[in-house]
């Protein structure tokens, strides 16, 4: 299932999903994919996107682990939010790219309620993501 693209300053880590994440992590692949492939293994830029895969392939085990659980724990929330933001903070250079979907940018809240207490402490609103 793909994601389905809303604007993301109104997102929360819990209005992802693992379609959402899979979808991200294979965009950063396809792009450092295509980085190691133009140049040669001894160059810097190689070995520069080769320690990017290897720090993907690290992020994506850990936010896949949070998103693969059904449960909804504080600390399941919490795991969501926290590994989801390591994860975008991976693609923030491509957020101008063809193929980079608004939904991946990095969320300021873990869910609805972190966001509502967010609202209630600063007396700024945060709007809830379109139904």
């Amino acid at each position: 299932m793909p994601p389905t693209t809303a604007p993301a300053a109104r997102l929360t880590a819990a209005d992802l999903t693992l379609a959402d994440v899979e979808a991200l992590i294979g965009f950063i692949d396809s792009k450092v994919s295509g980085v190691l492939s133009a140049h040669r293994t001894e160059t810097d830029t190689w070995k520069a996107a080769l320690g990017l895969r290897i720090a993907l392939n690290s992020r994506a085990k850990r936010v896949r682990e949070a998103y693969g659980r059904a449960d909804q724990f504080p600390e399941t929330v919490q795991a969501r939010f926290r590994q989801w933001n390591r994860l975008a903070m991976l693609a923030l250079g491509w957020e101008k790219d063809a193929g980079y979907d608004p939904r991946w940018k990095i969320v300021r809240h873990p869910d609805a309620e972190g966001a509502a207490l967010f609202a209630a402490l600063t007396g700024r609103s945060y709007p809830a993501p379109p139904a």
